[in-house]
């Protein structure tokens, strides 16, 4: 019975012993130790950074491209109507122009 303590305990030193230096390279460096970054340590070219991100381009046409897209007053209604669950349920049933009566109004 003695000797299973005393391999147990042998045991449990050797274990902390082995993480005590696992872990010594793990210990964050000290502050004299550490580098200052320089701006040119941080920035990239510019072909570097588009090569990492690319922009996603659309295809308007050329009025689009001068005006914002405006939305028409009905399809503004619609959405109100799809917004509203009783009015989405009933315009499925019946169809807009009476679900958007009903609850909404003249369309």
């Amino acid at each position: 019975m003695k000797k299973l303590m005393v391999l147990s305990l042998l045991g449990i030193m050797a274990g902390c012993l082995a993480l005590k230096v696992f872990a010594a390279g793990d210990d964050p460096p000290h502050g004299n130790s550490r580098k200052l970054l320089n701006d040119q340590d941080v920035l990239m070219s510019r072909s570097a950074a588009n090569s990492v991100i690319k922009r996603h381009r659309r295809s308007y046409d050329f009025l689009e491209r001068m005006f914002s897209r405006i939305k028409s007053p009905l399809e503004i209604k619609m959405e109100q109507c799809e917004n509203y669950r009783p009015c989405d349920q009933l315009s499925e049933w019946v169809g807009f122009y009476p679900a958007y009566q009903r609850y909404f109004g003249r369309v």
